[in-house]
């Protein structure tokens, strides 16, 4: 009886802890089968596959997309822009925990689209993706 009562306890907790962080990022996630979509404020986020290809289409995209990443996990290729605008670059995105984040930077425009290759759709790193317009350079000393 006690057993299950502190389990029932621990399980409220950690679906308070998630709702906060929800509501502190101001971010909804939908699953829709292969698909995830992703509300960030006026941005939505969506995240599907195409053979070993993970493609993230953002409408109403930020200046700068900010890629969690976890130190010690293997290189995953991500191009930023699509074929005729972007190149591939390697990050060692999140999968377990997340280290820092990258900044990389979107082109202007209502639609930004990412290409990953080496990470599935439901990884951490794409659940855990940033925005913002603003980037500053971290000073070293």
């Amino acid at each position: 009886m006690i057993k299950r009562t502190i389990t029932k306890m621990l399980a409220a907790a950690a679906m308070a802890t998630a709702g906060q962080a929800a509501m502190a990022q101001d971010y909804n996630v939908h699953h829709s089968g292969d698909t995830v979509i992703a509300e960030v404020s006026e941005q939505a986020i969506m995240v599907r596959t195409s053979g070993d290809t993970t493609i993230v289409e953002i409408a109403n995209p930020k200046k700068f997309i900010f890629l969690p990443v976890e130190k010690d996990k293997p290189e995953v290729r991500v191009e930023v822009g699509g074929p005729a605008h972007g190149k591939w670059r390697t990050v060692r995105l999140a999968r377990e925990r997340i280290d820092y984040y990258t900044p990389m930077r979107l082109a202007p425009g209502d639609k930004a689209t990412l290409r990953f290759i080496g990470i599935g759709p439901d990884a951490l790193a794409l659940q855990a993706l940033k925005m913002d317009d603003k980037w500053k350079k971290p000073r070293r000393d």
